[in-house]
């Protein structure tokens, strides 16, 4: 399996902390670990390598630092994403169009638009001026796309088809809408639909997704934990704030693939087989490169 999105360069995993991981079906919290010994534990439980992509300009070093110490394992995308980048200046420009010059780059991301915020903290301008960019830096780099798109379909869609002609593919991480947008997003543009733990919610909030999982072919999925966030619904028996506080890992994509094999009705096994084939050959990894 393949975490196509998860941010392990993240301070979080800096120091000691909580992670969740999956028993024998069951969810628990593994405590006072590090990002050593999860990284450890992922490559022994059949994780083959992740996609770590950028959410500030300062993240971008961290992320390249961070691929270079787990080569092979952990490959670095390179972006501003669309809530951060309403805080950069000029010179940020600059500096992420530095940064995709390195070796080793696999995606530029995330980017998109991301409309969740009340509409006077949207910076909506700023944000799509930031989209516009990098969407044109990753056809300079003939670069997939890593899109982080929040209850802004509409507009990113509008300057998606616009730039249609200068993209490369890429995945449109943490997908939630319908079947509709669904298909705009894979059979129109040409992208994935990334998917985790949103496919393990309550049903209420998960009914759409999982409409959309049904009307998208397997080649347009990928699996995703955007760890240390979207976590799978709370279990019974965890109490407190210790689920809230726990990290979400690679460790959980069985059982995203385990849901997307109920859904549409094949085996499990073909689900972690497909889905790892499709984000080889987006990002473009080589097999059997793991460190």
């Amino acid at each position: 399996m393949i975490d196509s999105h998860i941010h392990l360069s993240y301070g979080c995993y800096d120091r000691t902390f909580t992670y969740i991981d999956l028993d024998n079906e069951e969810y628990k919290l593994v405590a006072d670990e590090n990002r050593e010994a999860l990284i450890s534990e992922m490559k022994r439980r059949g994780i083959s390598c992740c996609i770590d992509p950028a959410i500030d300009v300062d993240s971008n070093a961290d992320i390249l630092r961070l691929s270079k110490e787990y080569e092979g394992f952990i490959f670095p995308a390179i972006g501003n994403h669309p809530t951060r980048c309403i805080k950069s200046g000029l010179a940020d420009f600059e500096r992420v169009r530095s940064y995709s010059d390195r070796e080793g780059i696999v995606a530029i991301g995330e980017t998109g638009l991301d409309y969740h915020y009340d509409r006077k903290d949207q910076h909506r301008l700023k944000q799509k001026i930031w989209f516009r960019w990098l969407i044109k830096l990753a056809d300079q780099h003939e670069l997939p796309l890593i899109l982080h798109i929040r209850m802004a379909d509409e507009d990113a869609i509008r300057i998606l088809r616009r730039y249609k002609k200068k993209l490369h593919g890429g995945v449109c991480h943490c997908f939630q809408g319908g079947p509709e947008h669904a298909k705009v997003y894979t059979k129109e543009l040409g992208f994935c639909l990334g998917i985790g733990g949103s496919l393990l919610r309550k049903p209420e909030i998960s009914e759409e997704l999982e409409q959309a999982v049904i009307a998208t072919p397997i080649e347009y999925l990928m699996l995703e934990t955007d760890g240390p966030y979207v976590k799978p619904e709370k279990p019974e028996g965890i109490t407190g704030k210790k689920w809230s506080k726990a990290r979400n890992t690679s460790l959980i994509l069985p059982a995203v693939a385990g849901r997307i094999a109920q859904l549409k009705g094949m085996s499990a096994n073909d689900v972690m087989k497909i889905t790892e084939e499709n984000t080889r050959r987006v990002f473009r990894l080589i097999p059997g490169s793991t460190s």
